[in-house]
């Protein structure tokens, strides 16, 4: 067993450090500020400086345009060349031995707003397979300060939880009851650009809160082994794992 997979059977998680190059980060962004420079135009002649500065400015005057921006920045290739990069490759071939799906890989954005912060939850629910493995990494400096990864140790080894609904900024999110994360201690990650986190689908998990004025910007993604996806086998199944809440 090497080190990653003891890890992740240890604790739920695992840090890799410095495995994606500054040059990658530099250009998923680039890729990404790109495709909002498009949409600030049609919202205005003048210039936005800085990637927070536009996102911020098209989200105060054309949320709708900001949101359809997102979506599509989805479809990016170069999110798709992220999500692939051939050390992780490697990492997740060694790990999974078998087949296995990239499934909503994403920038994730959250300022000052923390309207999409998450409660502590666990991965499986919307998910395609039960053997999953999520990567989170940050392309900006994170802290418990701008609202990193928060994790509860070990708690994957306590199986599926209940959940409940959660509104939080007027959105509706799922998590682990309150009741069940009496006593838990939860660890904020302090990661670098190019640092990584892989995680069980069942690590109790969320969103910190960001205090401070810029944005932190992420880079999420979901590798789904063919073993566990009921979709295959189950001609009822749903292709994605129903919520239970």
């Amino acid at each position: 067993m090497n080190k990653i997979t003891k890890s992740l059977k240890k604790n739920g998680y695992v840090i890799i450090k410095k495995l994606f190059l500054k040059k990658e980060i530099k250009s998923i962004l680039q890729s990404f500020e790109k495709n909002i420079d498009y949409c600030c135009s049609i919202v205005t002649k003048d210039k936005k400086k800085t990637l927070d500065e536009k996102y911020l400015f098209l989200k105060k005057n054309n949320n709708i345009l900001k949101s359809r921006s997102y979506d599509l920045s989805k479809y990016d290739p170069s999110i798709y060349k992220f999500s692939t990069n051939y050390k992780l490759e490697k990492i997740l071939n060694n790990y999974f031995n078998e087949k296995y799906f990239i499934d909503l890989p994403q920038i994730r954005i959250d300022d000052s707003s923390n309207s999409f912060m998450l409660p502590l939850h666990q991965e499986i629910y919307g998910q395609i397979s039960t053997n999953l493995l999520t990567m989170w990494a940050p392309l900006t400096k994170v802290s418990k300060k701008n609202g990193t990864l928060a994790v509860i140790k070990g708690s994957h080894s306590s199986g599926l939880l209940k959940h409940q609904y959660y509104k939080i900024n007027k959105n509706k999110y799922h998590g682990v009851k309150k009741d069940l994360l009496k006593g838990k201690k939860i660890t904020y990650l302090n990661l670098l650009p190019g640092d990584l986190v892989l995680f069980h689908p069942l690590l109790v998990h969320g969103t910190g809160k960001n205090y401070t004025n810029k944005i932190r910007w992420t880079f999420v993604a979901r590798y789904n082994g063919i073993s566990g996806i009921e979709y295959l086998n189950n001609s009822k199944h749903p292709l994605r794992i129903k919520q239970q809440v």
